[in-house]
């Protein structure tokens, strides 16, 4: 292994213990929280929930002026001023006596994972590895899915030992003594020799600038299967288990498949990560939306527990791929010049999915007493997610489409003419 492989694992490394410790803690353990803070409290279910929609909202609106901020300055920057804000968030919550203040801290929790986990370590990767990126991607983002296993247990444990109060200083401390000391000293946007003048201008990368990126077919079906994604994703995992119960599993059964499925997810980043780098980003994304169709046909028929009991790893491996695939099509369709500003542009549909998934399920459920019809939009979305991945265009593609589009129509019209 040369120097470099050693330094771009290490930089993986860092990444995952990462998402691990303030994805992990941020995503994952809110409800562990809820009912302490209903006794202590008295507040509802809908205003603590309330709090994580504020969290994932504000995740993923701040991230194309994260995006282009990556774009500008080195990761580590922007990286260990994300995680002392999340650390900071989550000292804060520990102090809290009104609702308003919780919110408050969590909007702020929100702007310090936008800036400190996915988008930054997926971006950082796309710009460390070219061989192997599909297999980095997925072994980074897996420390989202470890780390609310992780993460959760710890507070689980934090709260019975010393209350909620201490539950949040707990999942404070890792991002001050492991994470921010970690990523200042291991991590940097790209390798020196991709950058000689140790300057993080972007002038030499190859790719398209953001305006002529937007104009790209790869992009706006980037955009689409990001918004499928969002609706797909958050939806069907939200809604697993009050459906199994409502087709006569009982709630421990409904929790073991969930349970089981989550278990499956570092699997499948992992699996269509390595597919990516045997085929591309391209046909690995979509093959991960064509398995997610397979899983919610059998979810539909899971009232026969052979159909659940397949469903759980097919589904499970599918549902949160995407995650490591994405800005790995963005990398290879769009290139590295201004990755970040565009998965962090890209990133807004999936807000929009994920925003609407849950809700209009319910809402569907609401209306029509069955999720029958609900899991027949996740189908039809994972479909159209998938034909909108192999749409995607290689780079040298998109670029001369863009060289094209830059002559205008007079000069296009006068070579048709000339021949």
């Amino acid at each position: 292994m040369t120097a470099h492989e050693r330094r771009a694992w290490l930089v993986v490394a860092t990444l995952f213990t990462t998402l691990l410790f303030v994805f992990g803690a941020a995503f994952f353990t809110a409800g562990i929280f809820f009912t302490p803070l209903i006794h202590q409290f008295g507040w509802s279910r809908a205003e603590l929930s309330a709090v994580t929609s504020a969290l994932l909202v504000t995740t993923g609106l701040s991230a194309p002026v994260f995006g282009w901020i990556l774009d500008q300055v080195d990761a580590r920057v922007l990286m260990t001023a994300g995680v002392a804000l999340s650390g900071v968030a989550f000292v804060g919550a520990s102090r809290i006596h009104t609702f308003a203040a919780l919110f408050i801290f969590y909007i702020l929790l929100g702007l310090g994972v936008g800036a400190s986990s996915l988008l930054p370590a997926t971006f950082v990767v796309a710009n460390w590895f070219e061989a192997g990126r599909g297999l980095a991607m997925g072994i980074t983002t897996a420390g989202t899915s470890v780390g609310g296993m992780v993460m959760t247990l710890v507070a689980n444990w934090a709260i019975r030992f010393g209350g909620w109060r201490f539950g949040f200083v707990l999942l404070a401390l890792p991002m001050f003594v492991i994470v921010i000391p970690l990523v200042a000293l291991t991590l940097r946007s790209r390798p020196a020799e991709r950058d000689p003048r140790n300057v993080y201008g972007n002038n030499d990368l190859p790719g398209l600038e953001v305006g002529p990126a937007l104009c790209t077919r790869s992009f706006w079906m980037l955009s689409i299967g990001q918004f499928c994604f969002g609706y797909v994703g958050p939806g069907a995992v939200l809604h697993l288990v009050p459906y199994l119960i409502g087709i006569g599993y009982s709630v421990n059964a409904g929790a073991l498949a969930l349970s089981l499925m989550l278990g499956f997810i570092s699997v499948g980043k992992l699996l269509f990560g390595w597919i990516g780098d045997q085929l591309t980003g391209r046909a690995s994304l979509g093959l991960d939306f064509i398995t997610a169709t397979v899983g919610l046909i059998l979810l539909l028929a899971a009232r026969h527990p052979v159909a659940l009991w397949a469903m759980v790893p097919i589904l499970g491996c599918a549902v949160g791929s995407p995650v490591a695939l994405m800005p790995m099509v963005t990398a290879e369709s769009l290139g590295l010049k201004r990755l970040g500003s565009l998965i962090g542009l890209s990133n807004l549909p999936y807000t929009i999915g994920a925003a609407l998934g849950p809700i209009m399920s319910g809402h569907i459920f609401d209306l029509t007493h069955s999720y029958t019809i609900a899991f027949e939009v996740f189908i039809a979305l994972a479909i159209v997610g998938a034909a909108a991945s192999f749409a995607c265009r290689d780079l040298a593609t998109e670029q001369a489409y863009a060289a094209e589009r830059a002559k205008g129509p007079a000069a296009r019209a006068a070579a048709s003419m000339h021949h």
